[in-house]
């Protein structure tokens, strides 16, 4: 089947997640997601790719990719806080105090492992397969990248990413799961590994990027480069940032405020996100950014005196503050209470470039000329600094400017920032303990699992 074809799938088919051969069970990462018998899965490459769009289905196929996570970060961070309909739920991600039966967790866990699950069916099926058609490797990189995509959110939410030599990273699933058994967490390292190991791969056979719902070698690397910003390793963060941007194949938008008007139409700088619409994908996000997640005080002052200010945030007639990136969203034309979440744009990858290359190479040049490109689009002053110290919390603060109340970035850059020392935690938020970095894992998960799963530390 073409790619070209794929846009129609991913709009208007509804993805029973490969309901063709499947029987959908209860889903953790300690009970089967499918039984199913091995022969029936996948059997040829129309197969392989119709279970793919099922593995992408998950993404939009419920409200955890494409609004609770990136809710509960925010709130983690600086940028949003429960709206007027929020309630205990939400406001423990904002006090940083969550316990392990909070709602969100089990929820985006779940869904999280079952991205993983759906994935693993199309790589160890496809891998199967005998065939000479160019399309099963690439098949199998966009279901690794997917993989490795959803390992990543995991390790920053529940694992101990900024710790190399921690144990405390997640559980690994490398194969489908068929049966109820158990596996302990792999270390952080170990986690690294399979999600570069994925990445890798995917950089060599996954396809070029032809739009912004499916995977492709160049949102690979680029989601590369910022694991490998995680992982400290800056050189190469910095490398293969450039090489993203060096591409062209993306360009930034000519303003701010289209990234927020285009959504997914016609757009120049998103690498990966999902789509809405009226009919099959309508999930609810810009009426729940103005109801349960408002936006929060401290973003309202960060942006009061910079140019993205009203592309960001709009009042009510009643002088209420609101989302302004997600709001009133329409689909040709027509109003809608959905919208999309950017897994990936271009002006991220510049801001990953700035801070790789400056604590890699001390290259002050370079990372300002990074920032100041993502300054001047937006008719900012531009940074003239040149103490690192000082650009790196440049570095930080645009983070903010330009991605604030999205998917909360600016939570994982506190919590980078304050590992490496550069800042204190506390100076910002009220952080009981380092242990409230990362969140603890599901209740429910850890009763499953019979003590084999072990909780993190101080839950």
């Amino acid at each position: 089947m073409k790619r070209s074809k794929i846009i129609l799938y991913t709009l208007l088919l509804p993805f029973s997640l490969l309901n063709t051969s499947c029987e959908l069970t209860d889903v953790t990462d300690v009970n089967p997601v499918y039984q199913v018998s091995e022969e029936k899965v996948i059997t040829n490459i129309n197969q392989a790719q119709t279970a793919l769009y099922g593995t992408y289905g998950v993404l939009k196929s419920s409200l955890d990719f494409p609004v609770y996570t990136p809710a509960i970060t925010s709130m983690m961070g600086l940028t949003m806080k429960p709206g007027a309909s929020g309630g205990s739920s939400e406001l423990a991600f904002f006090n940083n105090d969550v316990s392990s039966d909070n709602f969100y967790l089990k929820s985006i866990y779940t869904k999280m492992y079952f991205l993983i699950n759906n994935a693993n069916h199309v790589i160890t099926k496809t891998e199967k397969l005998t065939t000479e058609d160019p399309r099963k490797k690439g098949i199998i990189a966009e279901a690794k990248t997917l993989r490795a995509f959803s390992n990543f959110y995991l390790l920053r939410l529940w694992g101990e990413f900024y710790d190399i030599d921690s144990p405390y990273g997640i559980v690994l699933k490398k194969e489908p799961i068929s049966d109820a058994s158990v596996q302990p967490r792999a270390s952080v390292a170990e986690t690294y590994n399979l999600i570069l190991e994925d990445l890798d791969y995917a950089i060599e056979n996954a396809p070029e990027f032809s739009n912004t719902f499916f995977v492709s070698n160049l949102f690979a690397k680029a989601l590369k480069s910022k694991v490998l910003l995680y992982k400290k390793e800056y050189p190469q963060a910095a490398q293969l940032a450039l090489e993203v941007i060096s591409s062209n194949k993306r360009t930034l938008e000519t303003t701010y405020a289209e990234i927020f008007t285009k959504k997914i139409i016609s757009t120049k700088e998103v690498l990966f996100q999902t789509p809405f619409d009226n009919l099959n994908d309508r999930n609810n996000k810009a009426f729940m950014y103005r109801s349960t997640f408002g936006i929060s005080d401290y973003y309202i002052s960060h942006m009061q005196n910079d140019a993205r200010k009203n592309v960001a945030i709009t009042y009510t007639t009643t002088g209420s503050p609101r989302n302004n990136k997600f709001n009133n969203s329409t689909f040709n034309g027509v109003p809608l209470t959905a919208d999309t979440e950017y897994f990936l744009r271009l002006d991220e990858v510049y801001l990953i470039y700035a801070e790789a290359v400056l604590r890699g190479n001390d290259d002050i040049n370079s990372s300002l000329n990074a920032l100041n490109v993502l300054r001047q689009r937006s008719n900012n002053t531009l940074i003239a600094t040149t103490n690192k110290a000082n650009l790196l919390e440049a570095i930080r603060a645009e983070k903010i400017f330009e991605l604030g109340a999205e998917s909360g970035e600016e939570w994982y850059d506190l919590v980078r920032h304050h590992k490496i020392g550069d800042i204190n935690i506390n100076d910002f938020k009220a952080i009981s303990s380092d242990s409230k970095l990362i969140l603890p894992i599901p209740i429910q998960t850890i009763r499953l699992s019979n003590g084999l799963i072990i909780q993190n530390q101080n839950y």
